[in-house]
């Protein structure tokens, strides 16, 4: 009676395709900057969202919008923000008004010049760790300043003023100088997403 078995040749070939497929469904190991970059501040901003409606300020005394929470980008060199509520309306955010992040277990804050230093969560210099050269917002979120707050309800807003809603998709667009992110926030619901990643 014969014996059937693999023979050498048949042993090598499936080896060969064996780990041609292993590495045809490997992640990607070295990653994106730029899509990291991008998922970061989604991340973000749904935090803010996300404490504004658990936080609930509505009406609380004068100047009560200043404290709603919102992200705040500084498109200066570095490309820095910090997503905080100015609980004192003061009208300046300290470190202690920034979020707290369970994630990073960090404060989502960064001083005005993007300058490293103790206070300073670096993770939100987008410049340094995710090489992004410009953040722009559109007109449609532009309410000349360059931060998105929420209301009690969830609801974006273009300033902290109660009724300054976002009436039409607000983009921001992260750049690389090669690659560019859209992040959209939707109108009435504040639903934030990536919405392209292209070469420019």
């Amino acid at each position: 009676m014969k014996k059937s078995a693999f023979t050498m040749i048949e042993l090598i070939i499936v080896i060969v395709v064996a780990g041609i497929l292993a590495v045809a469904m490997m992640p990607k190991l070295d990653g994106d900057p730029l899509r990291d970059g991008a998922n970061q501040v989604v991340r973000h901003i749904q935090y803010a969202q996300h404490l504004a409606m658990v936080n609930d300020v509505y009406n609380a005394g004068v100047d009560w919008e200043k404290a709603y929470w919102h992200i705040s980008f500084r498109t200066d060199a570095e490309k820095c923000y910090i997503v905080a509520s100015d609980n004192d309306l003061s009208g300046g955010i300290s470190q202690t008004e920034a979020a707290y992040d369970p994630l990073s277990k960090q404060y989502l804050y960064s001083s005005t010049s993007c300058t490293e230093n103790v206070l300073n969560n670096n993770d939100l210099f987008l410049n340094t760790k995710y090489d992004i050269s410009t953040v722009s917002l559109s007109e449609s979120c532009q309410g000349g300043n360059n931060y998105i707050a929420f209301d009690n309800f969830g609801r974006p807003l273009k300033t902290r003023n109660a009724s300054d809603f976002i009436t039409a998709p607000c983009t921001i667009t992260l750049s690389n100088g090669e690659r560019s992110a859209v992040i959209t926030v939707e109108p009435e619901t504040g639903y934030t997403r990536i919405t392209a990643i292209d070469d420019l």
